[in-house]
């Protein structure tokens, strides 16, 4: 089950959950609910629901990318949502 899954049981409705982050400290980010637009090893920027959200570090890369899913590591120095 996904991390949204999860959370459902514990918070009740998903409705509210358009996107999901986690960060594991410093040096990988798993997304539920974005798309990516820009990929480099130094800036990534995925589509969210009603916004951005940008990844800045050094060596970043896809570990893994499904339909709603992505999983990034590297050196995370700033992470951002934006809305639009």
């Amino acid at each position: 089950m996904s991390f949204l899954g999860q959370a459902a049981k514990i918070f009740g409705n998903t409705a509210e959950f358009k996107f999901q982050v986690v960060l594991f400290g410093r040096d990988a980010v798993y997304l539920e609910g974005a798309k990516p637009v820009k990929i480099d090893e130094s800036e990534m920027i995925f589509r969210i629901p009603q916004g951005l959200l940008s990844l800045v570090g050094e060596g970043l890369k896809i570990k893994e990318l499904t339909d709603d899913c992505v999983s990034v590591t590297g050196r995370i120095s700033d992470l951002a949502v934006k809305d639009l």
